[in-house]
């Protein structure tokens, strides 16, 4: 089953790179790499790095709460290691279990490490779908074109359902007596069709109530650990909006390596729904093939020219796979008791062991691994 699920999200990919290539012309690509600029290359490769420093600062931010402080050094080799296992490997296995595993070895709590990647993850999905709702602003009109309209949407909708989440004392006591009714009066229908209809969607409902009261409890331990340092949440803030306003800049940069003039309000406007569109999983390796043709669709809403927004989604694809690149030496160079190959499938079926949702990867979105657009 899982060797299928792989070949099928291979096969996605293949499908998502033959549709760029049947209108990008290969040699309209070459022509734009040919003009490659290595001082904003080099730019841009910095900014990554500072994007992967950044989000490990966050990271060091919320585990020094609990008061046992791990070194940066420490974090920031795990986190590349999760950049290898998110990004290179065709793994089910998401760079946020492992980070998950390596930390919570260090801290001899497995809970709490598990609870820092979701502060640190759910914050910054709070404000991306802010982003979402609000960065359109910059560039009004684009308001106007339905696949900026949605997601700006369903950004304020689930801002809205979360924030609901968060304040309601009981937040699924009427759903659950609504649905209650709608089972027990599709049980008593004589039609077998409609029993089993309903055993179905029972299971379906029970399923996303059991998620949605994870997340409310996750909530509440986030503003707990709020409450004990009054300066934790102001920093939290700082660092995950000096983290989006690098987002834009990596971008930007990316597409200044080809002498590609581009408005950078428009990039601040586009590039928080094609965040949230992109990490939609759809395919392995970090999106590989969809994550390139959401860059090259919603760019041409602007008017840059496709071969030029793939080349420049080839190259954040290309610093993705750098990163993971030190990360699996990072993996390698880490000392033998830490490493994963006999430990990580039997952690991962702890049924005790909490693991945190996170966005990106195959799990509701409660905050991915978002592969740093």
């Amino acid at each position: 089953m899982k060797a299928g699920k792989l070949l099928l999200k291979l096969l996605i990919s293949g499908l998502f790179f033959a549709i760029l290539f049947s209108f990008v012309k290969t040699g309209e690509l070459l022509t734009v790499f040919a003009r490659l600029d290595w001082g904003y290359f080099s730019l841009t490769v910095v900014v990554s790095l500072v994007m992967v420093a950044a989000s490990c600062a966050k990271w060091k931010l919320i585990l020094d709460l609990k008061g046992k402080a791990l070194s940066y050094r420490q974090l920031f080799r795990i986190y590349l290691i999760g950049y290898f296992f998110s990004n290179i490997l065709p793994s089910t296995v998401g760079g946020d279990v492992v980070r998950l595993y390596y930390a919570g070895r260090l801290l001899e709590n497995q809970s709490f490490a598990a609870i820092s990647i979701f502060i640190e993850r759910f914050s910054g999905l709070v404000l991306l779908l802010l982003l979402v709702a609000l960065a359109p602003l910059l560039q009004p009109a684009l308001y106007g074109n339905l696949y900026v309209l949605v997601p700006a949407v369903v950004g304020l909708l689930l801002l809205l359902l979360l924030f609901w989440v968060w304040r309601a004392t009981a937040p699924l006591a009427w759903p659950n007596r609504l649905t209650a009714w709608t089972f027990a009066a599709l049980g008593r229908r004589s039609s077998p069709l409609l029993r089993r209809l309903g055993r179905a969607l029972e299971k379906f409902y029970q399923t996303i109530a059991s998620r949605l009261q994870g997340l409310k409890n996750e909530i509440g331990l986030t503003m707990a650990a709020a409450r004990r340092d009054r300066r934790f949440p102001g920093r939290l803030i700082i660092w995950t909006v000096f983290y989006y306003l690098l987002t834009w800049l990596n971008v930007y940069t990316a597409f200044k390596a080809f002498h590609v003039e581009v408005n950078f309000l428009a990039v601040c406007a586009l590039v928080p729904a094609i965040m949230l569109v992109a990490h939609i999983p759809v395919t392995l390796l970090g999106n590989l093939g969809y994550f390139e043709s959401v860059f090259v669709f919603y760019f041409l809403l602007v008017g840059v020219d496709a071969a030029e927004s793939l080349a420049m989604g080839l190259l954040l694809r290309l610093k993705l796979l750098a990163v993971g690149g030190l990360g699996f030496i990072s993996y390698l160079a880490y000392r033998q008791e830490h490493r994963l190959e006999h430990h990580l499938e039997s952690f991962d079926r702890e049924a005790g062991t909490p693991r945190p949702g996170i966005p990106g990867e195959q799990q509701p979105p409660t905050g991915d691994r978002h592969p740093h657009p």
